[in-house]
């Protein structure tokens, strides 16, 4: 039976189904899994696409390029540079990596940029950091770690890491009702639930 891959809208007799309920033909999994372009971990409506199920999908030779590129995906960041915040491969054993974009020194350890002769953020240098966030209002991805300030529009933020979150609640799915007008949300419950 022919069926249609929901990315590339391609007809296929094999499709994979995701936990989401998506289907994805093999060519367009693999894509996913080796084109560098996509920010690990791979994930599909928020929900991260179990790499063991996807190895067993292809030769041993693809699978080897999936592990070698989702292997480094732990020792990955990204560039605190604003506007650049390109993720950026590390190996386990350096201190200190280049932003292949900008070209700025970024220390391993915090995350920020080099700081020569000086040591990382202490527990002082935290604590003062944690009241200018609390104070700005600023939120932390829960994935990555990095801090994201909201100036306007949508609540919805798309973290550099692929992460997607609610500014106010922190929650993936959003379910808070802040900002919103009790009759908009009224409304909104009466069209999801009564429909």
């Amino acid at each position: 039976m022919v069926k249609t891959c929901d990315v590339c809208i391609e007809e296929t007799e094999t499709l994979y189904d995701l936990e989401c309920e998506h289907k994805f033909c093999q060519t367009c999994l693999y894509k996913l899994f080796t084109d560098p372009t996509y920010v690990l971990p791979i994930r599909c409506c928020n929900k991260e696409i179990n790499v063991d199920f996807v190895l067993k999908i292809f030769t041993p030779e693809d699978s080897q390029q999936i592990i070698q590129r989702t292997g480094r995906a732990s020792h990955k960041l990204f560039c605190p540079t604003p506007g650049c915040e390109r993720p950026i491969h590390v190996t386990a054993e350096s201190e200190t990596s280049a932003c292949p974009d900008c070209e700025k020194e970024i220390c391993v350890k915090c995350r920020s940029h080099t700081h020569p002769n000086k040591k990382c953020w202490n527990g002082k240098n935290e604590k003062r950091f944690r009241k200018i966030t609390e104070k700005r209002g600023w939120r932390q991805c829960t994935v990555c770690g990095v801090f994201i300030e909201r100036r306007g529009g949508c609540k919805n933020i798309h973290c550099p890491c692929g992460n997607t979150f609610c500014y106010h609640c922190g929650k993936q799915i959003c379910k808070c009702i802040i900002g919103r007008s009790w009759t908009m949300y009224l409304n909104y419950a009466i069209f999801t639930l009564g429909s």
